[in-house]
């Protein structure tokens, strides 16, 4: 049995993730601001355990203790894999850094590099010493290897979260039965956060038009066709661990 917690699951990349994990050796744990919605009517229907935590992952103070309660039911001698995939992210403020206020800065920043360091950090802490494979993938960017003007948060995170997953990566090489933590850009895909890119004003974030014409031109990748990408790499142990890749670059 295989058990894995997605976090930013009730929408977008991370839906499709979940999806794409509904399988029958799977039991799974979304975590999102939101209910779970028609996720669990699907899950149910195909006879998948499906448990929701609803939380804030904005909330640095209350990270370790969202850790501890999908823990809190999970039985590590059962399983074969446990796996975090971090996926939640935002991309606001799309603005120079001297216009965006330091409230949405701190939102970013925190969704998008401290949650997932101390998501994994809690991960590796509570599965240390279990026989399971044990899985960490990061969702990255490619705005963490290409400066953008207006994104100076969301690059800067993305980066930021790239390197943690290089130094993580060596702290496990070295452990016995170390995780296998991984960070893997999607690519351009057809989300939510999408819409909120293009309804950006040209003036804060100049690079708009490069991401409305890829939409009008139908070059975004679908979300349930860059799940599959990223859980094969996930899946594909040539990638050892610390690799921070692209899935562009992979298929």
């Amino acid at each position: 049995m295989k058990q894995f917690i997605v976090t930013g699951a009730s929408k977008g990349l991370g839906q499709a993730l979940l999806r794409e994990l509904m399988r029958p050796e799977c039991r799974l744990i979304g975590m999102a601001r939101s209910d779970a919605g028609e996720l669990a009517k699907e899950a149910a229907g195909k006879g998948v355990a499906l448990r929701w935590i609803r939380c804030d992952l904005g909330d640095a103070a209350s990270l370790e203790a969202v850790m501890e309660q999908a823990f809190a039911e999970i039985d590590g001698e059962g399983l074969d894999t446990i796996g975090l995939i971090n996926n939640a992210g935002v991309i606001e403020p799309i603005a120079p850094a001297a216009v965006a206020s330091g409230e949405d800065l701190i939102r970013n920043v925190s969704v998008n590099l401290i949650a997932p360091v101390v998501l994994t950090a809690a991960f590796l802490r509570l599965t240390a010493g279990w026989k399971a494979k044990r899985l960490v993938l990061n969702v990255s960017s490619g705005a963490g290897s290409k400066p953008y003007s207006g994104w100076s948060a969301y690059c800067a995170s993305k980066a930021g979260l790239d390197m943690f997953t290089r130094c993580v990566g060596a702290e496990q090489e070295a452990e016995a039965n170390g995780a296998r933590v991984l960070s893997a850009a999607p690519g351009v895909v057809d989300t939510a956060m999408q819409r909120d890119i293009r309804a950006a004003s040209p003036e804060l974030f100049p690079s708009r038009e490069r991401f409305v014409e890829l939409h009008s031109s139908g070059r975004l990748a679908g979300a349930d066709e860059t799940a599959a990408k990223l859980l094969r790499t996930l899946f594909d142990e040539r990638h050892p661990s610390g690799s921070v890749l692209d899935v562009r670059d992979l298929y």
